[in-house]
């Protein structure tokens, strides 16, 4: 008796319960994210016309103007270097004061060791509040200024408040950098640094020419990540500098209001998209086995 070998099911069929079960998350996405992305996207080629004498207004056009503009135009052009510059320059001092608080609470059993890691995740989660106290903090009468004048190391108040320092200080703090780090020389043997210690390696070459180079994808992959936080930073140059600020976020949004600069707005939103999705890449490729090293 012949038995019939059924057909071979389509890929659609063997993943139908998967895909039923993610169909709202899907959708969610592509409503809230997608679908805005795809028309920033679009409203970046568009040009701009000046509507009964009253309005600029977008016209539909398959215009690189916009592009072409943000990196000709000095204003445009400072906003986009001013941005990377900085988020590049806070982002290395973040991780260099990252890697002994990381080292110290890979390596010592302290009492309240998850407290303290629980608190650097509190600058994200409770952000406008954390951003709001070093405004406080920063200000002549705060503590920072209280402290620097009690060691005599400034004769009046500084108003770091309303100035960049007040942004550079608050993103060179290390916060979330410390735990990626910490995860990282977690994963690193005790034994290669007894190892080089027994070999007459100091502690600080032990640290930098052992734990360190076994540890640079955990760190290159803090430094990405921390690198595109710095980059799309848009509530604390907001807060602590004020609306007009040099970072690129706040450019954009002020493309939009009070200029109604759709176009010009998309473009630079196109760019910082694509700054971010390029660091985001090297992130992802750092925590693939084998990956880039």
């Amino acid at each position: 008796m012949n038995i019939s070998t059924p057909p071979p099911r389509t890929w659609l069929a063997r993943n139908a319960s998967t895909l039923l079960l993610l169909a709202p998350l899907l959708i969610f996405m592509l409503g809230v994210f997608a679908m805005p992305m795809v028309f920033q996207f679009a409203f970046a080629f568009f040009d701009r016309v000046f509507y009964k004498n009253v309005i600029w207004i977008p016209k539909p056009a398959f215009y690189l103007g916009n592009f072409a503009e943000a990196f000709t135009n000095p204003t445009y052009l400072y906003s986009i270097a001013w941005t990377v510059g900085i988020a590049a320059v806070t982002t290395s001092i973040n991780i260099l004061l990252a890697l002994p608080v990381a080292y110290f609470l890979a390596r010592t059993k302290v009492w309240g060791r998850s407290l303290i890691e629980v608190s650097f995740l509190l600058p994200i989660f409770g952000e406008i509040f954390t951003i709001y106290a070093l405004a406080y903090a920063l200000t002549p009468q705060g503590p920072l200024n209280w402290l620097l004048l009690k060691l005599h190391l400034i004769s009046t108040p500084i108003a770091l408040v309303g100035s960049s320092w007040a942004v550079i200080i608050w993103m060179s703090l290390p916060t979330l950098s410390v735990l990626l780090i910490r995860s990282a020389f977690s994963g690193v043997d005790v034994l290669y640094e007894e190892a080089a210690q027994t070999m007459g390696a100091s502690a600080l070459q032990t640290f930098f020419k052992v734990t360190v180079p076994l540890a640079k994808n955990g760190i290159a992959g803090a430094f990405l990540l921390s690198f595109s936080g710095g980059v799309g930073a848009y509530t604390i140059p907001l807060i602590l500098v004020g609306p007009y600020n040099d970072w690129l976020t706040n450019k954009i949004q002020r493309e939009v209001d009070p200029y109604f600069n759709f176009p010009m707005a998309s473009a630079l939103g196109v760019i910082l998209t694509v700054i971010c999705g390029i660091l985001f890449y090297f992130y992802l490729r750092t925590q693939e086995p084998g990956g880039e090293r």
